[in-house]
Protein backbone atom coordinates (compact mmCIF):
# COMPACT_ATOMS: atom_id res chain seq x y z
CA UNK A 1 0.00 0.00 0.00
CA UNK A 2 2.73 2.31 0.82
CA UNK A 3 4.92 1.67 -2.82
CA UNK A 4 1.49 2.51 -4.44
CA UNK A 5 0.68 5.91 -2.23
CA UNK A 6 4.34 6.76 -3.02
CA UNK A 7 4.27 5.48 -6.93
CA UNK A 8 1.09 7.90 -7.16
CA UNK A 9 1.58 10.92 -4.66
CA UNK A 10 3.96 13.89 -5.09
CA UNK A 11 5.72 13.74 -2.03
CA UNK A 12 6.19 11.32 0.89
CA UNK A 13 4.02 13.44 3.04
CA UNK A 14 1.18 13.14 0.63
CA UNK A 15 1.85 9.35 0.37
CA UNK A 16 1.71 8.89 4.27
CA UNK A 17 -1.96 10.54 4.08
CA UNK A 18 -3.24 8.74 0.96
CA UNK A 19 -1.67 5.61 2.98
CA UNK A 20 -3.64 6.55 6.44
CA UNK A 21 -6.83 7.68 4.75
CA UNK A 22 -6.76 3.86 2.57
CA UNK A 23 -6.70 2.09 5.90
CA UNK A 24 -9.07 4.02 7.38
CA UNK A 25 -11.35 2.75 4.24
CA UNK A 26 -10.39 -0.68 4.68
CA UNK A 27 -11.25 -1.08 8.68
CA UNK A 28 -14.27 0.90 8.32
CA UNK A 29 -15.58 -0.56 4.77
CA UNK A 30 -14.61 -4.27 5.91
CA UNK A 31 -14.74 -5.64 2.24
CA UNK A 32 -14.94 -9.31 1.71
CA UNK A 33 -13.19 -11.80 -0.92
CA UNK A 34 -9.80 -13.44 -1.22
CA UNK A 35 -6.61 -12.41 -0.56
CA UNK A 36 -6.22 -11.48 -4.10
CA UNK A 37 -9.68 -9.86 -4.22
CA UNK A 38 -8.44 -7.51 -1.43
CA UNK A 39 -4.97 -6.99 -2.62
CA UNK A 40 -6.09 -5.49 -5.91
CA UNK A 41 -8.89 -2.96 -3.98
CA UNK A 42 -6.41 -2.26 -1.35
CA UNK A 43 -3.98 -1.09 -4.11
CA UNK A 44 -6.71 0.85 -6.41
CA UNK A 45 -8.05 2.76 -3.41
CA UNK A 46 -4.84 3.49 -2.68
CA UNK A 47 -4.25 5.24 -5.98
CA UNK A 48 -7.34 6.66 -5.66
CA UNK A 49 -6.76 8.26 -2.54
CA UNK A 50 -3.43 8.98 -3.93
CA UNK A 51 -4.49 11.09 -6.80
CA UNK A 52 -7.44 12.95 -4.80
CA UNK A 53 -4.99 14.33 -2.53
CA UNK A 54 -3.11 15.86 -5.53
CA UNK A 55 -5.82 17.04 -7.12
CA UNK A 56 -6.73 18.78 -3.95
CA UNK A 57 -3.11 20.61 -3.35
CA UNK A 58 -3.35 21.61 -7.30
CA UNK A 59 -7.03 23.28 -6.57
CA UNK A 60 -5.26 25.19 -3.35
CA UNK A 61 -1.62 25.92 -4.58
CA UNK A 62 -1.47 30.10 -5.03
CA UNK A 63 -1.44 30.97 -8.64
CA UNK A 64 2.39 31.24 -9.94
CA UNK A 65 3.70 28.60 -7.40
CA UNK A 66 5.05 25.25 -8.46
CA UNK A 67 2.68 22.14 -6.60
CA UNK A 68 5.61 19.94 -6.52
CA UNK A 69 8.05 21.81 -3.73
CA UNK A 70 9.22 19.73 -1.84
CA UNK A 71 8.16 20.76 2.01
CA UNK A 72 11.07 21.89 4.10
CA UNK A 73 12.04 19.36 6.66
CA UNK A 74 14.57 19.55 9.92
CA UNK A 75 18.08 18.17 10.10
CA UNK A 76 18.54 14.98 8.73
CA UNK A 77 20.87 13.16 11.44
CA UNK A 78 23.89 11.48 10.41
CA UNK A 79 25.15 8.01 10.41
CA UNK A 80 27.23 8.37 13.94
CA UNK A 81 24.06 9.90 15.87
CA UNK A 82 22.33 6.76 14.43
CA UNK A 83 24.61 4.48 15.74
CA UNK A 84 24.87 6.13 19.13
CA UNK A 85 21.02 6.15 19.33
CA UNK A 86 20.93 2.75 18.67
CA UNK A 87 23.85 1.93 21.03
CA UNK A 88 21.66 3.79 23.94
CA UNK A 89 18.53 1.70 22.88
CA UNK A 90 20.62 -1.65 23.24
CA UNK A 91 22.46 -0.80 26.55
CA UNK A 92 18.68 0.28 27.66
CA UNK A 93 16.55 -3.07 26.51
CA UNK A 94 19.59 -4.91 28.46
CA UNK A 95 19.19 -2.79 31.76
CA UNK A 96 15.36 -2.89 31.48
CA UNK A 97 15.63 -6.61 31.40
CA UNK A 98 17.18 -6.63 35.66
CA UNK A 99 13.92 -4.25 36.47
CA UNK A 100 11.22 -5.51 38.46
CA UNK A 101 7.81 -5.91 36.88
CA UNK A 102 5.99 -2.70 39.23
CA UNK A 103 8.78 -1.23 38.56
CA UNK A 104 8.85 -1.04 34.64
CA UNK A 105 4.81 -0.57 34.82
CA UNK A 106 5.52 2.46 36.50
CA UNK A 107 8.18 4.31 34.83
CA UNK A 108 6.20 3.71 31.50
CA UNK A 109 3.13 5.50 32.81
CA UNK A 110 4.93 8.23 34.05
CA UNK A 111 6.49 8.45 30.74
CA UNK A 112 3.36 8.80 29.20
CA UNK A 113 2.47 11.98 31.41
CA UNK A 114 0.58 10.48 34.34
CA UNK A 115 0.51 12.30 37.58
CA UNK A 116 1.39 9.76 41.06
CA UNK A 117 -2.08 9.66 41.91
CA UNK A 118 -3.57 8.69 38.27
CA UNK A 119 -0.91 5.58 38.47
CA UNK A 120 -2.23 4.64 41.44
CA UNK A 121 -5.46 5.04 40.17
CA UNK A 122 -4.64 2.64 37.12
CA UNK A 123 -2.14 0.46 39.11
CA UNK A 124 -4.27 0.18 42.55
CA UNK A 125 -0.93 0.93 44.33
CA UNK A 126 -0.36 3.23 46.88
CA UNK A 127 1.47 6.03 46.86
CA UNK A 128 4.47 5.53 48.78
CA UNK A 129 4.95 2.16 46.46
CA UNK A 130 4.42 4.02 43.35
CA UNK A 131 6.90 6.67 44.96
CA UNK A 132 9.50 3.90 45.78
CA UNK A 133 9.25 1.80 42.16
CA UNK A 134 9.62 4.94 40.10
CA UNK A 135 12.60 6.24 42.90
CA UNK A 136 13.77 2.18 42.97
CA UNK A 137 13.51 1.76 39.45
CA UNK A 138 15.33 5.13 38.05
CA UNK A 139 18.42 4.04 40.37
CA UNK A 140 19.08 0.73 39.70
CA UNK A 141 18.18 1.42 35.39
CA UNK A 142 21.07 4.00 35.75
CA UNK A 143 23.37 1.93 37.90
CA UNK A 144 22.65 -1.29 35.60
CA UNK A 145 23.51 0.75 32.18
CA UNK A 146 26.82 2.55 34.31
CA UNK A 147 27.52 -1.02 34.77
CA UNK A 148 27.68 -2.11 31.21
CA UNK A 149 29.50 0.67 29.73
CA UNK A 150 32.29 0.54 32.18
CA UNK A 151 32.48 -3.24 32.29
CA UNK A 152 31.37 -4.39 35.78
CA UNK A 153 28.53 -6.06 34.30
CA UNK A 154 30.91 -8.44 32.06
CA UNK A 155 33.13 -9.02 35.22
CA UNK A 156 30.16 -10.24 37.30
CA UNK A 157 28.96 -12.48 34.98
CA UNK A 158 32.56 -13.67 34.26
CA UNK A 159 31.95 -16.61 36.69
CA UNK A 160 28.90 -17.72 35.18
CA UNK A 161 30.25 -17.52 31.69
CA UNK A 162 32.68 -20.21 32.58
CA UNK A 163 30.28 -22.45 33.47
CA UNK A 164 28.48 -21.75 30.63
CA UNK A 165 31.59 -22.41 28.12
CA UNK A 166 31.66 -25.92 30.54
CA UNK A 167 27.79 -26.82 29.74
CA UNK A 168 27.04 -26.55 34.15
CA UNK A 169 25.59 -23.41 34.28
CA UNK A 170 22.58 -22.93 36.35
CA UNK A 171 19.21 -22.50 35.46
CA UNK A 172 17.91 -19.35 37.25
CA UNK A 173 21.41 -17.45 35.69
CA UNK A 174 21.18 -18.75 32.58
CA UNK A 175 18.26 -16.50 30.98
CA UNK A 176 20.59 -12.97 31.81
CA UNK A 177 23.49 -14.62 30.42
CA UNK A 178 21.81 -15.38 27.27
CA UNK A 179 20.52 -11.66 27.42
CA UNK A 180 24.03 -10.28 28.40
CA UNK A 181 25.75 -12.47 25.14
CA UNK A 182 23.19 -10.91 22.79
CA UNK A 183 24.15 -7.61 23.05
CA UNK A 184 27.75 -7.62 24.27
CA UNK A 185 30.16 -8.78 21.60
CA UNK A 186 33.20 -9.03 23.96
CA UNK A 187 31.55 -11.62 26.15
CA UNK A 188 30.84 -13.69 23.00
CA UNK A 189 34.35 -13.56 22.13
CA UNK A 190 35.99 -14.52 25.71
CA UNK A 191 33.46 -17.50 25.68
CA UNK A 192 34.99 -18.07 22.66
CA UNK A 193 38.32 -18.38 24.39
CA UNK A 194 36.98 -20.14 27.49
CA UNK A 195 35.72 -23.08 25.17
CA UNK A 196 39.28 -23.18 23.79
CA UNK A 197 41.67 -23.20 26.60
CA UNK A 198 41.34 -27.49 27.86
CA UNK A 199 42.25 -27.99 24.38
CA UNK A 200 45.03 -25.59 24.22
CA UNK A 201 46.48 -26.29 27.73
CA UNK A 202 46.18 -29.91 26.77
CA UNK A 203 48.44 -29.65 24.05
CA UNK A 204 50.26 -27.83 25.68
CA UNK A 205 51.30 -29.18 28.74
CA UNK A 206 52.19 -33.15 28.05
CA UNK A 207 54.61 -33.00 30.82
CA UNK A 208 52.63 -33.24 33.68
CA UNK A 209 50.24 -35.44 32.02
CA UNK A 210 52.92 -38.28 32.47
CA UNK A 211 54.15 -37.08 35.64
CA UNK A 212 50.88 -38.05 36.70
CA UNK A 213 51.19 -41.53 34.90
CA UNK A 214 54.12 -42.70 36.69
CA UNK A 215 57.56 -43.88 35.10
CA UNK A 216 58.28 -46.21 32.37
CA UNK A 217 59.84 -45.88 28.59
CA UNK A 218 57.43 -43.43 27.19
CA UNK A 219 58.94 -40.82 30.37
CA UNK A 220 62.22 -41.84 29.25
CA UNK A 221 61.40 -41.33 25.80
CA UNK A 222 60.81 -37.94 26.96
CA UNK A 223 63.13 -37.11 28.62
CA UNK A 224 66.15 -38.12 26.32
CA UNK A 225 63.87 -35.97 23.39
CA UNK A 226 63.87 -32.86 26.03
CA UNK A 227 67.83 -33.61 26.98
CA UNK A 228 68.33 -33.67 22.93
CA UNK A 229 66.65 -30.35 22.00
CA UNK A 230 68.53 -28.52 25.03
CA UNK A 231 71.95 -29.96 23.79
CA UNK A 232 71.41 -28.89 20.17
CA UNK A 233 69.63 -25.30 21.07
CA UNK A 234 72.79 -24.93 23.56
CA UNK A 235 75.57 -25.53 20.61
CA UNK A 236 73.52 -23.23 18.31
CA UNK A 237 73.92 -20.71 21.03
CA UNK A 238 77.56 -21.01 21.29
CA UNK A 239 77.67 -21.21 17.29
CA UNK A 240 75.97 -17.88 17.32
CA UNK A 241 78.24 -16.33 20.41
CA UNK A 242 81.69 -17.27 18.44
CA UNK A 243 80.08 -15.88 15.37
CA UNK A 244 79.15 -12.40 17.09
CA UNK A 245 82.72 -12.27 18.65
CA UNK A 246 84.53 -13.30 15.56
CA UNK A 247 82.65 -10.29 13.31
CA UNK A 248 83.43 -7.99 16.54
CA UNK A 249 86.92 -8.65 15.94
CA UNK A 250 87.27 -8.08 12.45
CA UNK A 251 85.55 -4.86 13.04
CA UNK A 252 87.75 -3.52 15.75
CA UNK A 253 90.90 -4.25 13.85
CA UNK A 254 88.79 -2.57 11.22
CA UNK A 255 88.53 0.76 13.14
CA UNK A 256 92.46 0.24 14.37
CA UNK A 257 93.88 -0.06 10.82
CA UNK A 258 91.20 3.03 9.92
CA UNK A 259 92.78 5.03 13.14
CA UNK A 260 96.48 4.07 12.28
CA UNK A 261 96.45 5.54 8.78
CA UNK A 262 94.49 8.80 10.08
CA UNK A 263 96.83 9.48 12.91
CA UNK A 264 100.15 8.92 10.84
CA UNK A 265 99.80 11.91 9.02
CA UNK A 266 100.10 13.15 5.47
CA UNK A 267 103.90 12.60 5.64
CA UNK A 268 103.69 8.83 5.67
CA UNK A 269 100.97 9.27 2.54
CA UNK A 270 103.61 11.53 0.38
CA UNK A 271 106.26 8.98 0.93
CA UNK A 272 104.59 6.06 -0.19
CA UNK A 273 102.87 8.07 -2.89
CA UNK A 274 106.38 8.68 -3.57
CA UNK A 275 107.73 5.35 -3.89
CA UNK A 276 105.12 4.57 -6.34
CA UNK A 277 105.60 6.92 -8.02
CA UNK A 278 109.49 5.74 -8.75
CA UNK A 279 108.28 2.31 -9.27
CA UNK A 280 106.25 2.77 -12.37
CA UNK A 281 108.48 5.40 -14.27
CA UNK A 282 109.21 4.06 -17.93
CA UNK A 283 112.93 4.10 -17.44
CA UNK A 284 112.81 2.15 -14.06
CA UNK A 285 110.81 -0.32 -15.97
CA UNK A 286 112.97 -0.44 -19.36
CA UNK A 287 116.18 -1.04 -17.29
CA UNK A 288 114.54 -3.87 -15.27
CA UNK A 289 113.15 -5.61 -18.63
CA UNK A 290 116.90 -5.22 -20.15
CA UNK A 291 117.98 -6.67 -16.84
CA UNK A 292 115.84 -10.09 -17.17
CA UNK A 293 116.48 -10.20 -20.82
CA UNK A 294 120.30 -9.78 -20.93
CA UNK A 295 121.01 -11.84 -17.67
CA UNK A 296 124.01 -12.03 -16.12
CA UNK A 297 127.31 -10.12 -17.31
CA UNK A 298 129.94 -12.75 -18.41
CA UNK A 299 133.08 -12.54 -16.84
CA UNK A 300 136.44 -10.30 -19.03
CA UNK A 301 138.48 -12.33 -21.15
CA UNK A 302 142.51 -11.94 -20.88
CA UNK A 303 143.88 -10.91 -23.56
CA UNK A 304 146.79 -13.11 -25.02
CA UNK A 305 150.23 -11.46 -25.25
CA UNK A 306 152.04 -11.17 -28.46
CA UNK A 307 155.72 -12.74 -28.60
CA UNK A 308 158.62 -10.73 -28.92
CA UNK A 309 159.85 -11.03 -32.93
CA UNK A 310 162.99 -13.05 -32.98
CA UNK A 311 166.27 -11.62 -32.97
CA UNK A 312 167.77 -12.14 -37.14
CA UNK A 313 170.87 -14.72 -36.94
CA UNK A 314 173.92 -13.29 -37.83
CA UNK A 315 175.09 -14.06 -41.02
CA UNK A 316 178.80 -15.53 -41.35
CA UNK A 317 181.85 -13.37 -42.38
Amino acid sequence: MLATARRYSASPHDAEDAYQRATEILLTHRPTGTEDELCRWLRTTTKHEALAINRHRDRVVPAGESPNVPEPGGPTPDAHDHAERHERLRLGAQALRHLKPQEVRCLLLKAEGFSYQEICEKTGFSYTKVNRCLTEGRRSFLDRVTGIESGEECRRLAPQLSALADGEAQAEGLAALRSHLTTCLTCRARLREYRAVPSRVAALMPPAAIAAGGGGPLRGMFESLVGAAQDKVAALGERAHGAVELATGQKVAAVAASTAALAGGGATVDQLNERDAVAETPAAEVKKVKEEVAGPEPLPVPKAVAAPPAEPAPQPA
